[in-house]
């Protein structure tokens, strides 16, 4: 089994390039399983809507636990459990790294304890789309913001660079710039997934 992870702030496309790559494997009788986070358990799922909810106020401490609890329950009852030859996560625990580290700047050393605790396995992996936080919510000007979504543009920044340096730190962590057309980053994104 082979974990691909997508990663990115809002807008950067992430959902259409999955759905793709789906398709890429379908085609070639790859068995291929999709994930989201948070959510994909029915535990999950109801997390899910609190972490996202406009509705309630959260520490980012909290924010960062319910985000675990929610992926703990994705690693084992399902990405430990699958028998697909590729998860395809949108979203995993750089997105932890990312948000709640580099964003809300909760230490590192925290989170990287957690996915110790939680037994995260390491994906193959992890396509970053990059893309500036005004182009990404331009994007999404239709779409109603959810609690995350209406952080604000410096969170987003942080984000963003939180992304290049994790590309920096790990190997399997490729960025791919964001603002190119589907297919072009679809092609990419395909030699990468050959390449694993």
């Amino acid at each position: 089994m082979k974990i691909i992870s997508f990663e990115g702030i809002e807008g950067a496309g992430k959902t259409t390039q999955i759905n793709l790559l789906k398709d890429y494997l379908d085609s070639n009788n790859i068995t291929c399983t999709l994930l989201r986070e948070p959510g994909s358990t029915p535990g999950g799922e109801m997390i899910r809507k609190v972490l996202l909810s406009n509705e309630i106020t959260l520490s980012s401490m909290t924010e960062l636990l319910l985000m675990f609890s929610a992926r703990a329950e994705m690693v084992n009852n399902l990405i430990k459990k699958s028998d697909s030859e590729f998860i395809v996560l949108d979203r995993y625990f750089h997105a932890s790294l990312a948000y709640q580290g580099y964003g809300r700047g909760i230490s590192l050393d925290k989170i990287y304890n957690l996915i110790k605790i939680t037994e995260c396995p390491e994906p193959n992996l992890t396509i970053v789309l990059d893309i500036e936080p005004s182009k990404g919510f331009e994007r999404k000007r239709h779409d109603e913001k959810d609690r995350i979504e209406n952080s604000g543009n410096n969170f987003f920044t942080k984000v963003k660079n939180g992304y290049v340096a994790l590309a920096d730190r790990y190997d399997y962590v490729k960025i791919i710039d964001a603002q190119q057309t589907e297919k072009n980053i679809h092609n990419q994104i395909i030699d990468l997934v050959n390449s694993i």
